[in-house]
């Protein structure tokens, strides 16, 4: 059985030829590679195949399925179809710090219920050369506090396949309810087994995508929603018997760390009364923390130029977090 698979959703674009490239790199007999295209553009179907046929010749244990249907039905149906120790799910506008992620195989031995690897971002390829002083190659706890942000990155989280089979068992209509899934299942690793990691090493490059218009109209939203949904719930499902400062934690991370930059963009396209009505429900999950809730009002109540400074002000603040 080998140690990994990696799995990758892939659609209307072509980055993924500079992914496969990443993974021709690394050493094959340690992976199986599983591509999930859902391109429904016949005339992008079309260039995509030649590309998928061309790597079958360069990548041993490569398969491409070709699936409809939204990410998270995607994710539910795929995400434990593999046999392999170990499954991650990249994006195909991802990249591999190839360097880096050579280094894993030694962990993916452990038995550990996942792994969630660090990453640096990139626009351009140039990126792609910088050295981060603050990667290093060492393996820790995972901190409920301080680190549940960082599940919602999808291609940093290595999972354990056979005990990701053992929580699957049951229905599991909560992961279609999201665009978070694997946050549920992360979540119960976490609480069930107690021992999910985090790797300090940046093995990945997270792409910083740009949003058009058509993508800002359907998805900005659905996408601030499920950053409540597909945290708060989780937590209040399988975290529920912590103590009430420590939920208060988490939330407050959770919040200046990922929930704010997206109530900002929303602020940005739709105004402030369709920001926060979209949310009214979402914010009942959990007690909100009365700071959060005040600094929500004053954003509310602020006018937008001074809602600059405040993106300023947040990113100076979770450098400290």
């Amino acid at each position: 059985m080998k140690p990994l698979t990696i799995l990758i959703f892939s659609g209307d674009r072509f980055n993924i030829n500079d992914l496969l490239t990443d993974i021709i790199k690394l050493n094959q007999s340690n992976l199986n590679v599983r591509v999930v295209e859902w391109s429904e553009d016949k005339k992008i179907l079309k260039i995509k195949k030649k590309i998928y046929n061309s790597f079958k010749k360069k990548i041993k244990n490569f398969k491409v399925y070709f699936q409809k249907g939204n990410w998270e039905y995607k994710y539910s149906k795929f995400i434990n179809k593999f046999k392999s120790k170990n499954i991650l799910l990249l994006g195909d506008d991802d990249r591999i710090n190839v360097s880096n992620f050579k280094k894993i195989y030694k962990y993916l031995n452990q038995n550990y219920s996942g792994i969630t690897l660090s990453f640096s971002n990139f626009k351009t390829k140039k990126d792609l050369k910088k050295n981060n002083y603050h990667s290093r190659d060492r393996i820790r706890s995972f901190n409920l506090i301080y680190d549940l942000n960082k599940i919602g990155y999808t291609s940093c989280q290595i999972i354990n396949v056979k005990l990701l089979a053992t929580i699957l068992k049951k229905k599991n209509e909560y992961l279609l309810k999201t665009k978070f899934p694997q946050n549920f299942l992360i979540m119960k690793l976490i609480k069930e087994y107690n021992n999910w990691k985090v790797l300090e090493l940046n093995c990945i490059f997270n792409h910083l995508a740009s949003f058009d218009d058509s993508w800002i109209k359907q998805n900005l939203l659905i996408r601030l929603k499920s950053e409540y949904l597909g945290y708060l719930i989780p937590i209040k499902k399988y975290f529920s018997n912590l103590e009430t400062k420590t939920i208060k934690r988490i939330y407050f991370n959770l919040f200046f760390k990922n929930m704010i930059s997206w109530i900002f963009l929303s602020i940005k396209y739709f105004g402030k009364e369709a920001t926060f009505q979209s949310i009214k429900k979402e914010r009942q999950i959990l007690k909100e923390p009365f700071l959060i809730k005040l600094f929500l009002c004053f954003i509310y109540l602020s006018p937008f130029f001074i809602l600059n400074y405040l993106r300023v002000l947040r990113r100076l603040f979770i450098l400290k977090l």
